[in-house]
């Protein structure tokens, strides 16, 4: 059966078939992406679309890195956008190529190249192949990252040699330089004038040193000069800091401590109706949710290199990246350099998993600053952990204030826990969320993004912290709007404004604070009326895939007969939690088993997920699992610090992270994807950020059941269990 697929905003914006395919003389077809392989398996993903819908073996298709000279401008690699955007253009490019290598009568794909006009506009009436993929081949590239093999950004100039970038730079004589920004001992600091003479006659032999502004950094020949150069200069040179809010556990009082807030009602529908006459029969419910500030932590601090031109009239630049926007990147370099974008060429290459807006684009704005004093020369900048922890953007802390009036159906005397929900109305619900915005990225705004670009001389203006617009899928308010059925629904947004802490986009942005604040929620009403938590939110729900999805998932766990045996067992419970990602995007139930004792063990979770069409069901399931994992780690562990002068968790043991010992068994199920019972059915809904917000509220729902503790705020440590058990 063949289909035809809406044009994505991907094909939209890349029309023609030759910013997707080139055919090769050897019978191969290379297919371009402007998306990032971060380690979510991407780029297998669109071979495998290609490979189908060509009709060739996967081996017969390349995929190629994103790069800013070849690659279609496909914005930023997040949303878990990549299939739908990326995955759909390129099945529509190979569809077209399989029918135009029928119509010229070519046996290969090789002899198609002949008969192609390069700015040939892509077909897209022609249809696709059935939509039933799921397709198994296994990626090739595991192998690689299991044998620790030499792939990655960080790799290159230390293990790996020059020789590819001497190669496609066209020169023979660059020679590999190592950098270092040299950093005051605030978060915010400004360079004192005096001193900077006397710092520079200390320098160890070999190193040189850079200053624009409050912006300085050193440059050598080996790691080792260029640390022990930077360190120097840090002990000698003198910086007024500025004074950071002094906040408690993560930001919980930020809230009140924010000098400015733009709020405004994000959403709302439907009308305030009249609650019964009978004084006993309408309940209001309020609860307020804390989700703290987060780091990234991503096990290998971000890296970059650069290389400018030697022929200053030319201003040429390249960067080696793992930004996950290589278009974004190359348009803010051109803003804080001064030079047309054109100028610039963005490599990816892979480096340490990210899921949002790490160090990446700033390391590489401090590659290319570096590499612009000593042009021909390949410049390689590798932040430390503590740089890492420190410059990078945070993810904000968050805080949801939930309220709701609960009714009984006139009908009913008295509520009854034998009832399914379908007795209880929803009459009113509203949700207020506090954040800073959630989008810092490059590629947004009239100056750069880099937190560096902002200590120049020119002084580039900080810019405050935005929110996805709503089309998009918002920021701080996505997923606030909650998928129950209720007769009136208000979200307000309050963004935090004139904050010194640099917040940006993390999987999920703010789906995760407000799918923990609503399905705890709806687990505290169903409680409080003795209902079934599954059950009530069944009874409130009106999409069929949505009720599925949780059906599939109470049959899988057996939920009532196993939660009724855990209740047995002390210490022991059993939660779930729901969500559809971004209200548009992959449905998603999670069911987790957790033990209690002095602290929070998470012994298995149970994933249903509604993905539509599976492409890559192995890469699907892993993508599913790992945001399970990394939740998990959200829920019990992490938690940003910081003092009046900087962020203070800096390592491993000042911000612990959930280690191997403690992963749970993750169990994934993936709905059918292929059913024709409605045309929106078979479109991939993308699974990379579904199981961040269900997986936390799980839990959280789980420990209740357990101890009948009901944690409001993350994470879940002994002292917040402790803390809500005297609430």
């Amino acid at each position: 059966m063949s289909q035809l697929l809406s044009p994505s905003v991907s094909l939209k914006t890349n029309p023609l078939l030759g910013q997707w395919l080139r055919f090769e003389s050897n019978g191969t077809v290379t297919v371009f992406t402007g998306k990032a392989e971060l380690g979510q398996g991407i780029l297998h993903a669109l071979k495998l679309i290609a490979a189908h819908e060509l009709g060739l073996p996967v081996s017969k298709v390349e995929t190629e890195a994103a790069n800013t000279k070849h690659s279609p401008n496909e914005g930023m690699t997040s949303g878990s956008l990549s299939v739908q955007d990326s995955g759909l253009a390129i099945r529509q490019a190979c569809a077209h190529a399989a029918k135009l290598l029928k119509a010229n009568a070519c046996q290969t794909y090789a002899e198609l190249h002949a008969h192609i006009d390069p700015l040939l506009p892509i077909d897209v009436t022609v249809p696709a192949k059935s939509t039933a993929m799921n397709l198994t081949d296994g990626r090739e590239d595991l192998k690689a990252l299991v044998q620790g093999e030499p792939i990655f950004l960080h790799d290159l100039g230390i293990n790996v040699d020059l020789t590819p970038i001497k190669n496609n730079w066209g020169q023979s004589n660059i020679h590999l330089l190592h950098g270092r920004m040299v950093r005051g001992p605030g978060l915010r600091c400004t360079l004192q004038a005096d001193g900077w003479l006397e710092a520079l006659a200390a320098l160890p032999e070999g190193a040189q040193a850079f200053r624009d502004g409050s912006l300085v950094g050193v440059l050598a020949g080996t790691e080792a000069l260029a640390e022990k150069a930077a360190g120097k200069l840090q002990r000698l040179l003198k910086w007024d800091v500025e004074n950071l809010p002094v906040c408690r556990e993560g930001g919980v009082d930020l809230f009140e401590l924010a000098p400015a807030m733009d709020s405004q009602v994000f959403h709302e529908a439907g009308q305030i109706p009249e609650t019964s006459q009978d004084a006993g029969q309408a309940k209001v419910y309020e609860a307020v949710y804390f989700r703290p500030a987060l780091h990234h932590g991503s096990m290998g601090p971000s890296v970059a290199l650069a290389v400018w031109e030697s022929d200053q009239a030319n201003s040429g630049l390249k960067v080696w990246s793992h930004t996950q926007g290589i278009f974004p990147l190359r348009k803010d370099l051109a803003l804080a350099f001064g030079v047309d974008a054109q100028q610039i060429e963005v490599q990816h290459v892979r480096g340490a998993g990210c899921y949002g807006h790490n160090g990446a684009d700033d390391v590489a704005y401090d590659a290319a600053w570096l590499a612009r004093h000593v042009p021909g020369q390949c410049v390689r900048v590798q932040w430390s952990r503590e740089e890492e922890m420190q410059q990078s953007p945070l993810s904000p802390a968050m805080r949801v204030k939930l309220q709701a009036t609960v009714q009984a159906k006139t009908e009913m005397t008295k509520f009854d826990a034998s009832q399914d929900g379908s007795g209880i109305e929803l009459l009113t619900w509203q949700h207020d969320v506090w954040s800073q915005g959630h989008s810092s990225r490059p590629g947004r705004a009239a100056t750069p993004a880099f937190k560096d670009s902002w200590q120049t001389e020119k002084k580039f203006p900080v810019l405050e912290p935005i929110n996805v617009a709503a089309a998009a899928g918002a920021g701080a308010e996505r997923n606030a709007v909650p998928p129950y059925l209720s007769s009136h629904v208000k979200v307000n947004a309050h963004r935090l404004l004139g904050l010194p802490f640099r917040t940006s986009a993390m999987r999920g942005l703010g789906a995760h604070a407000n799918v923990f604040a609503c399905e705890s929620f709806m687990d505290e009403i169903a409680h409080d009326q003795g209902l079934d938590p599954v059950a009530f939110r069944l009874s409130k729900l009106e999409d069929p895939r949505a009720i599925a999805v949780i059906k599939t998932l109470a049959d899988q766990v057996n939920w009532l007969e196993r939660r009724q045996s855990l209740s047995q067992k002390e210490g022991w419970g059993l939660g779930m939690a729901f969500a559809r990602y971004k209200s548009k995007g992959a449905y998603c139930a999670v069911v987790a088993e957790v033990e209690v004792s002095h602290q929070v063990h998470v012994r298995n979770l149970w994933v249903v997920a509604d993905i539509g069409e599976i492409i890559h069901a192995d890469g699907a399931i892993s993508q599913l699992e790992g945001g399970a994992i990394q939740s998990t780690s959200w829920a019990l562990r992490e938690q940003a610090h910081w003092d009046s002068d900087n962020i203070t968790s800096t390592h491993w043991d000042a911000y612990p992270i959930l280690r191997f010992s403690e992963v749970p068994e993750v169990q994934v199920h993936l709905m059918p994807g292929n059913s024709q019972n409605a045309e929106t059915l078979n479109s991939p809904l993308g699974a990379g950020e579904a199981t961040q917000g269900p997986t936390t509220a799980a839990i959280a729902n789980a420990v209740f059941h357990a101890v009948g503790v009901r944690v409001r705020q993350l994470p879940m440590t002994p002292d917040n269990l402790a803390k809500a058990a005297l609430a």
